[in-house]
């Protein structure tokens, strides 16, 4: 009998080590699930970037575009009003068109201003876009975490039930 509980025993102390083996490789497990976490969050979180510049840079692009448009109006507006003045010293009739050339040109300078707004309206819809995909990501890590750190929390209490069980029982032997 005395051989048979030292078996018991060497077989509880074996199932011990097993669990603390099985122990370790879940804390191995989740301690490199939350690295890979960290690792996914900073590729996208150098996307969020790369795209909040990409903004900056397509805004820039449309701002010069706009500011262009804006001077060659103001040539055009320029231009016409200068038949204008001249039309002032000759017919009515000749007066009338270039007063029509005149409203194109401010129409056309108002397009321009309305062209640029849209696209300044773009950017900053982009860098808010930018702004949820981060949060989005950060969630998701945020998410991995709770959830490992609720793995890592069971398997504590799964293994701490087992090695006190273990104790009792060889301790009643």
């Amino acid at each position: 009998a005395k051989g048979l509980n030292l078996n018991k025993r060497l077989l509880h102390e074996t199932q011990a080590h097993v669990d603390d083996a099985h122990h370790a490789h879940h804390v191995a497990d989740a301690h490199h699930a939350h690295h890979v976490a960290d690792a996914h969050h900073a590729h996208h979180a150098a996307d969020a970037h790369h795209a909040h510049h990409a903004a900056d840079a397509h805004h820039a692009h449309h701002a010069a575009d706009a500011h262009h448009a804006h001077h060659a109006a103001d040539a055009h507006h320029a231009h016409h009003a200068a038949y204008a003045h001249h039309a002032h010293h000759a017919a009515d009739a000749h007066h009338a068109t270039d007063a029509h050339h005149a409203a194109d040109a401010h129409h056309a300078h108002h397009v321009a201003d309305a062209h640029h707004a849209h696209h300044a309206a773009d950017a900053h819809h982009a860098h808010h876009a930018a702004d949820a995909h981060h949060a989005h990501h950060a969630a998701a890590h945020h998410a991995t975490d709770a959830h490992h750190a609720a793995a890592h929390h069971a398997t504590d209490a799964h293994h701490a039930a087992a090695h006190h069980e273990a104790a009792t029982h060889c301790l009643r032997h």
